[in-house]
């Protein structure tokens, strides 16, 4: 019996020293950093910022499918969004938002094919099954068997700052078109404007 107490007081100890370990465990950096909501409106400065880029990527995106024009291409593409402001923005985060929205619809039936600018990454995988001699050519994906965009999403964003000292004005103009690539015809296009002040 005395055994048995003796190791039920262990089992208490051990336990007790476990948890504390637990909840004084160190904490890395100054804690003054914290996390927010991801889709929060962001208001900190007039710059093209997280909340724009959402906004347009899943209106844009809305706006095609609404339209139904996207499901008269079999397959189509979409270029990277040009960025003709006068600020830094990263057009690849628009340009793949646009795809996600497009590529993980219900509504959308035509399939996504690499733009121009990710198709390296493919060629080098094709160039190193076929031409490396490491793999067993029953199993490797074949050159000249990759299908080509019958239609290209193409995009800029572009903007006007107006800013007298006490008011910074700026607006945002995003473009949208969808082209056929053998017909060169437009088949589709939108414009989603955004103006952003900020009193000084």
């Amino acid at each position: 019996m005395n055994m048995n107490k003796f190791k039920l007081i262990q089992l208490v100890a051990l336990s007790t020293l476990l948890g504390s370990c637990a909840v004084n465990a160190p904490v890395v950096g100054s804690g003054k950093v914290s996390y927010g909501d991801s889709n929060a409106v962001e208001t900190v400065n007039t710059d093209f910022g997280s909340t724009d880029l959402n906004m347009v990527a899943s209106q844009m995106a809305t706006a095609l499918i609404t339209s139904g024009k996207i499901n008269q291409c079999k397959t189509y593409t979409v270029s990277k969004v040009r960025n003709k402001t006068d600020q830094y923005i990263d057009t690849e985060n628009i340009t793949q938002s646009i795809v996600n929205n497009l590529s993980n619809s219900a509504q959308v039936k035509s399939q996504y094919v690499l733009s121009s600018q990710e198709m390296q990454n493919q060629v080098d995988e094709l160039d190193r099954q076929n031409q490396s001699g490491l793999y067993n050519q029953s199993t490797t994906a074949k050159t000249g068997k990759m299908q080509g965009a019958q239609c290209r999403l193409d995009g800029y964003v572009s903007n006007i700052t107006k800013d007298n000292g006490q008011v910074k004005d700026v607006f945002y103009v995003f473009n949208m078109k969808l082209i056929d690539v053998q017909q060169g015809t437009q088949l589709w296009s939108n414009e989603k404007q955004i103006r952003k002040d900020m009193t000084k």
